[in-house]
């Protein structure tokens, strides 16, 4: 039995406390946790750089922020819905999160620790390493299983983390800014409490009202059946392509103020336009994937949050774009709030209401909206960071992801546009003059031309 496991083994002997899961970590939670080969696709990653430190008072400021945050010292007992989260006591194990690493040999180092299987019943869900000279930390890498962190939440640890290591430095004691969300006292509240189950009605009542809506603007289409013979036997593969560009970020903030809304209104009207061009249909339904954190103490929290909500939007011509991002600005004041529901209730709307749709490209891509500020600490891919502007490029070939997303990354003088898709999808064909068919539409309507773009034109 390894250090982790024996850990583990003697914490789960009196833990410090126990409840069901949230909302959120039943939907994000894999079938079998412990059994996952590529769980490091997900995985969620920060660097940070300090002041020369001794180790101990880095050990001093890990315990302070694994006690603040009961996420991070979790376990997953059970399967499926009999699954539950127990929290283990800081004391012992803290420490074995923490492993120093010689500074000669980092970038080896932390791409190991980049690639971690996290086994969620045995080990906490978290490594971090410490970049160590002459007895002296200059740098720590944090790694999280996507499970229990998303983008927002790997960023409150980066912050919780950097307050507690620049006290110890200053000799003197860490101040939090404020109390955070648990997980655990999340779930009873979703589960165990009338004003749960009233948000719940009212959230699942709003997903259905969004599948009915689709299936009316669909009318009579019907997606066409998979070629099952044609892939055989091999396993499906997920490619993708980017393009990071200068003018789009300049033309959609000009539409998004001219129109007085978020500027990620105006890339999930195109979005949705471009699907609507590939696929020609009249009405599209997309999820976006939105972090719902609406109090201090969510913000505060390293718990995952990334819920998807439906966003059905009509596919208008250039002419109608305006009222098509009115629209799309609407429903992502209404995601903030009903993203969170319990997802097997949903799960079975979807079902119920979408029928054959429910995972088609019309029905189901994801879009995701990242501005720089919750990528903060991370290091984007050289392949989109060293992209060619206004040119789309492929991305290295993955085992595992969505199977339909589109990331905006919002930089502060250009916009990073990514693609993921499944290799079986439509996307196969359309992804590339899908990206390109949505980046001319926001140009054309930033100034407008005398010919509207065209799909594939």
């Amino acid at each position: 039995m390894s250090g982790i496991e024996q850990a583990a083994a003697r914490a789960a002997a009196q833990p410090e406390r126990s409840g069901p899961l949230t909302w959120v970590q039943q939907e994000w939670l894999p079938a079998q946790p412990d059994a996952r080969g590529a769980s490091y696709e997900d995985n969620m990653f920060r660097e940070l750089e300090l002041a020369p430190l001794g180790f101990e008072p880095v050990r001093r400021a890990v315990r302070a922020v694994l006690a603040r945050h009961e996420i991070l010292r979790s376990r997953v007992v059970g399967l499926g819905s009999d699954a539950c989260q127990v929290v283990d006591p800081v004391d012992p194990g803290y420490d074995r999160v923490l492993e120093p690493v010689a500074l000669d040999g980092w970038e080896e180092a932390v791409s190991a620790a980049r690639l971690t299987s996290f086994r969620l019943s045995l080990e906490w869900p978290l490594r971090l390493l410490a970049g160590t000279e002459a007895g002296k930390v200059s740098r720590i890498a944090m790694v999280v299983d996507h499970w229990a962190a998303d983008g927002l939440g790997i960023l409150a640890l980066f912050d919780d983390l950097t307050g507690a290591l620049d006290a110890e430095a200053r000799g003197t004691e860490w101040t939090p800014a404020g109390p955070v969300e648990q997980p655990i006292d999340l779930a009873r509240w979703e589960s165990a409490t009338p004003a749960g189950a009233e948000y719940l009605e009212r959230a699942v009542a709003y997903w259905r009202r969004q599948y009915e809506r689709l299936v009316r603007g669909l009318g009579d289409y019907r997606p066409a059946a998979p070629d099952e013979a044609a892939r055989g036997d091999a396993p499906l593969l997920f490619p993708g392509c980017t393009m990071s560009s200068v003018r789009l970020a300049e033309a959609a903030a000009t539409v998004a103020d001219r129109l007085r809304v978020p500027v990620a209104a105006v890339y999930l009207a195109a979005f949705s336009a471009a699907i609507g061009a590939a696929e020609r249909v009249g009405a599209v339904g997309t999820f976006m994937l939105a972090a719902n954190r609406l109090t201090p103490a969510a913000l505060r929290s390293v718990r995952n949050a990334v819920t998807p909500v439906p966003v059905v939007l009509a596919v208008s011509p250039p002419g109608g774009f305006d009222e098509t991002v009115a629209s799309a600005a609407a429903q992502q004041m209404q995601a903030l709030r009903y993203a969170n529901a319990e997802f097997r209730l949903t799960e079975g709307v979807a079902g119920e209401v979408l029928g054959d749709l429910r995972r088609t490209s019309v029905s189901s891509a994801m879009f995701n909206f990242m501005p720089e500020s919750a990528l903060r600490g991370d290091r984007l891919p050289a392949i989109v960071t060293e992209a060619p502007l206004d040119v789309v490029e492929p991305m290295p070939v993955r085992a595992a992801a969505a199977d339909r997303m589109f990331m905006i990354i919002m930089q502060r003088d250009r916009v990073i546009m990514t693609m993921r898709w499944r290799e079986d999808t439509t996307w196969q064909r359309f992804a590339e003059p899908m990206l390109r068919h949505l980046a001319d539409l926001i140009l054309y309507q930033a100034a407008p031309g005398s010919r509207p773009p065209e799909f594939g034109g």
